[in-house]
């Protein structure tokens, strides 16, 4: 039997919370995650009119450094990352013609809190997206190397109505279809 968008979108949005805390597990860290400078990873579901995005990425490809900040020029550059980063709709833009808008955003970077300390921090970032015309809704360009230098590479999952995929994003080859 294959499994149908949303059973795969359910799937999915189940392992999330797993995999969100093997992510930020930072005493067995290099067991769980693999962390490369330059490369992040995109989880893409896609059910009706939704599209829930989430993000993780090494906190270095986003500021160039992956620690609390130690001065006013290191809490700025956070600060401006921030904004950025609540802002989904300048770094993913949903198929144009599906008038999809930006419902929620979610951003998780604990050592830039001061809760979590290491040598390799990341950061998670969440999204949804809520389509009115969800027919036309067929694919989704990822502009994060657009506003982060550090992003050379984004590893993304999509799990739509096709069934799943996976790509790998760039500043040249930035669009995912399904």
């Amino acid at each position: 039997m294959k499994p149908t968008p949303t059973i795969a979108l359910c799937a999915l949005l189940a392992l999330t919370p797993a995999m969100s805390t093997l992510a930020h597990d930072h005493k067995d860290h290099k067991h769980h995650h693999a962390h490369v400078h330059g490369v992040a990873k995109l989880e893409v579901a896609v059910d009706g009119g939704n599209v829930d995005l989430r993000l993780e990425s090494p906190l270095d490809n986003l500021l160039g450094f992956e620690r609390a900040p130690r001065n006013d020029k290191e809490r700025a550059a956070v600060a401006t990352m921030r904004a950025r980063l609540n802002q989904g709709e300048t770094l993913f833009a949903p198929t144009a013609a599906a008038r999809c808008r930006q419902v929620s955003a979610r951003v998780d970077a604990p050592t830039l809190d001061g809760k979590a300390a290491g040598e390799h921090a990341d950061l998670v970032a969440e999204y949804r997206f809520e389509c009115a015309e969800p027919a036309r809704l067929t694919g989704l360009e990822v502009r994060l190397a657009d506003h982060f230098k550090g992003m050379r590479r984004i590893d993304a999952q999509v799990i739509g109505p096709k069934g799943q995929t996976a790509s790998r994003i760039t500043a040249k080859m930035r669009f995912l279809s399904w």
